[in-house]
């Protein structure tokens, strides 16, 4: 064998080797360490906090990310509409309630009157999870063919903002409210048929 196809069999099964590590850290959720991380200024005070707010809180991040999701694609799935409709400008062409688009435009000016980073160029993206349940009642017609249901659709949708409330503000879910997560989760899911 050629000295640069050993080397070049070497780097081959060197990637595989990485590749079959990160998928059984994928599979089972661990860090075999292969990889350093760096370390984060945060860690430094992380081990302060109890340990029973720290096992809250990796239970919590559950469903914070299933909660992102959900009103992240209700955005994506208004905005795909929306723009498909009235074009880029949807925003200001399309039935969005005056009292919605005056909030996100509230919140995005209280956000740059602080110097911070705004979080987006669409005012879609400053409004709360309810005001999306209004934006899709103010346009009936519009997602009408995408929804079952509007009436059941804001029923769902009062359910989940009830419980994004612990979410948002880092308090734990209990077990029930956990199911009836997975269970708004579900309705609305069934509802997009």
């Amino acid at each position: 064998m050629k000295r640069e196809d050993a080397i070049r069999l070497f780097g081959q099964n060197n990637l595989s080797i990485e590749a079959e590590i990160r998928r059984v850290e994928a599979a089972h959720g661990v860090n075999l360490g292969h990889i350093r991380e760096e370390k984060k200024e945060e860690g430094q005070f992380y081990p302060q906090f109890s340990e029973k707010l720290r096992q809250e809180a990796e239970d919590m991040a559950r469903h914070y990310v299933i909660f992102y999701c959900l009103e992240n694609s209700i955005r994506d799935l208004v905005t795909e509409r929306l723009r498909e409709l009235h074009g880029e400008d949807w925003w200001e062409k399309a039935v969005v309630p005056q009292t919605v688009r005056e909030n996100c435009k509230k919140n995005r000016e209280r956000e740059l009157g602080m110097g911070f980073t705004p979080r987006s160029e669409a005012m879609i993206d400053y409004s709360t999870f309810g005001e999306l349940g209004e934006i899709l009642n103010a346009n009936k017609e519009t997602f009408g063919d995408m929804l079952r249901d509007l009436k059941a659709v804001q029923r769902i949708f009062t359910n989940l903002n009830t419980l994004r409330g612990p979410i948002a503000h880092c308090k734990p879910l209990a077990e029930d409210e956990v199911l009836r997560l997975h269970l708004g989760l579900r309705d609305w899911f069934r509802q997009m048929s």
